[in-house]
């Protein structure tokens, strides 16, 4: 921490948003203490959440999952990770979730879920873009962002079933112009129905490369 950091947490020390105690070091997220950040619905290799990633994205070797979605801080934390205009935030919850898991294989690359370009100028940012520099700061692992594009500019998946996401993302995704030869990782920020993942995989794997596994942020 920088001379001046310490300072000011000296004289001002920060106050995590959800407990109110001061934070004195870095060790936060979004402006919330490391002890509240455990008390969200937070997600091991050892429980349930294999299970749930294998019934929504099935065949895969590799994975990793910060938390479960279901409460309001952690639906909060997405909200302000996808429309705050924070992209730190992100990055920072990828360095978080690379930190409790171990990484890939390191013949691996990170490919982020892309958004379209009229999204992401909107937006600023693609938050699975900066999730996966996140956990490549950690990791020391290679992060892909021309693998795929999105062609086709869809309407919000927010509330549509499995099958309604897998119809809405029919042929939405494409090969980009990356030469990469690696097994591939994806990257996204939210896993709901798995119907995103699952129609990226295709796209990736009917050009003969394939998809070992994915790490997403939060699952719904």
């Amino acid at each position: 921490m920088r001379f001046i950091d310490i300072l000011n947490n000296g004289l001002l020390p920060r106050v995590c948003k959800s407990c109110s105690r001061p934070i004195y070091s870095n060790d936060y997220i979004d402006g919330i203490c490391v002890f509240c950040s455990l008390q969200w619905s937070v997600f091991s290799e050892i429980d349930a959440s294999r299970v749930l990633f294998s019934e929504r994205f099935n065949g895969i070797k590799y994975y990793a999952v910060g938390f479960r979605l279901n409460d309001a801080g952690s639906r909060s934390i997405i909200h302000r990770c996808k429309y705050s205009g924070n992209p730190q935030l992100i990055l920072q919850l990828g360095i978080w979730i690379a930190r409790r898991w171990p990484a890939p294989n390191s013949k691996s690359v990170l490919v982020p879920i892309p958004l379209h370009p009229r999204r992401k100028f909107r937006r600023g940012y693609n938050q699975a873009e900066k999730l996966a520099e996140g956990l490549s700061e950690v990791w020391d692992m290679e992060v892909d962002k021309k693998l795929l594009i999105r062609k086709i500019h869809s309407a919000s998946l927010t509330g549509s079933n499995r099958s309604g996401r897998a119809e809405v993302l029919k042929d939405v995704f494409d090969l980009g112009e990356s030469k990469c030869e690696k097994t591939i990782v994806l990257i996204d920020d939210v896993l709901t129905t798995g119907a995103t993942l699952r129609a990226c995989r295709e796209v990736i794997e009917a050009s003969g490369r394939r998809v070992v596994g994915a790490v997403v942020l939060a699952l719904a």
